[in-house]
């Protein structure tokens, strides 16, 4: 059975929902904000995360909200937002993000990957969100830009470089089967967006790869995308030893990488001899503009002390190149980030070692 935030029926954990709503609803509208909030995200679709725990069920996946208003960045708004995150995060005990945009910026919902699921499911919170509904009626997944799924790739990819970095660490296990759940997850989605075939709704997604031919090098992604979405609805955050989560990262890198350069040589229109191919291509986000990443990377270099290379590529592809590098694809390894990233502080040929350095620049161009 399907709710209206998640699957099942939990009627506590949906008031609890409903009253942090209201609380939304109420912060908002005090203020006099003349735009509108909404939430989507997992629960925004009726497709959010319940964790069965000693004490019954709980919340898992974060809340995100969409806020659209004319003047998205003005200083008040923005201290509002923070501080309402701030609140109810400690509220509702997982996190709660306000991601403030005009509402020109969704242009073509049907072109990104995020607009196309915030406009195919939704709870408008505050505010008149009319015009996503409108928005539906044109919505064409199949025309999701290639790029959305190298994304997509690439975010899932970097959580697995983050895993290996917290792997055998007190602590850290839930993190780790999370976000080998996501990958799983993203490894099916990325072939159905590859092939026009994806769509909003998780088990909708799932049936459509069960039907669909695939390579014997990826057959395996059918089995892992299903356990991505069983995750997605009812997440756990053990069951299982080091040494199989350690297995089970070696498989889903491998897979990893194999998807990612395929569907990059799809999105570049050229062929690509491996990873070491890859990251020597002189530019991975064609349509940046040389002139204004030379002046991101003058701007880093004067405000950050440092800067992403090769400078005529836009930032990201920086990261993009050294993430495989990071996740033991290229022939030289770890050390290999170093010819995008600035150098660690300690051994470059560590893995660790690269993991704030790399989370730093994850955060300031994914």
């Amino acid at each position: 059975m399907t709710g209206r935030y998640f699957e099942g029926n939990h009627p506590e954990l949906a008031s609890r929902l409903e009253s942090h709503l209201a609380r939304m609803r109420q912060a908002f509208e005090e203020h006099g904000w003349r735009g509108s909030l909404v939430l989507g995200g997992g629960y925004g679709r009726g497709e959010g995360g319940v964790m069965q725990g000693r004490d019954g069920a709980g919340f898992s996946n974060d809340l995100d909200y969409f806020l659209f208003d004319d003047g998205p960045d003005a200083p008040r708004l923005q201290a509002w937002c923070r501080r309402i995150e701030r609140t109810e995060s400690a509220a509702m005990g997982i996190d709660v993000e306000i991601k403030c945009l005009r509402t020109a910026s969704l242009g073509d919902p049907s072109r990104s990957m995020m607009f196309a699921d915030l406009v195919a499911g939704h709870v408008v919170v505050a505010g008149d969100g009319g015009f996503l509904a409108r928005l539906g009626e044109g919505l064409d997944f199949s025309r999701i830009e290639p790029e959305e799924t190298t994304r997509l790739l690439w975010n899932r990819g970097s959580g697995l470089y983050f895993c290996q970095c917290r792997m055998g660490c007190d602590g850290e296990m839930t993190f780790v089967i999370r976000n080998h759940a996501k990958a799983k997850l993203a490894l099916g989605d990325a072939w159905l967006c590859m092939h026009g075939q994806y769509t909003s709704k998780c088990r909708e997604r799932a049936a459509r790869l069960a039907a669909l031919e695939l390579p014997g090098e990826f057959v395996g992604v059918r089995e892992w995308h299903a356990e991505g979405v069983a995750f997605k609805f009812s997440p756990f955050g053990g069951g299982m030893t080091w040494q199989e989560l350690e297995d089970e990262s070696r498989k889903l890198i491998a897979a990893w990488g194999a998807l990612y350069l395929l569907i990059e040589q799809r999105r570049l229109q050229r062929s690509v001899a491996g990873f070491a191919g890859y990251v020597a291509l002189p530019r991975l986000l064609p349509g940046s503009s040389r002139v204004r990443n030379l002046a991101l990377a003058l701007r880093d270099r004067l405000k950050r002390g440092a800067f992403i290379r090769p400078c005529g590529d836009y930032p990201r592809a920086g990261l993009m190149r050294a993430l495989p590098c990071l996740l033991g694809l290229t022939p030289g390894g770890v050390a290999d980030a170093g010819r995008f990233l600035p150098e660690p502080a300690g051994d470059a040929s560590s893995l660790r070692c690269w993991q704030d350095t790399y989370a730093k620049w994850w955060s300031y161009y994914a």
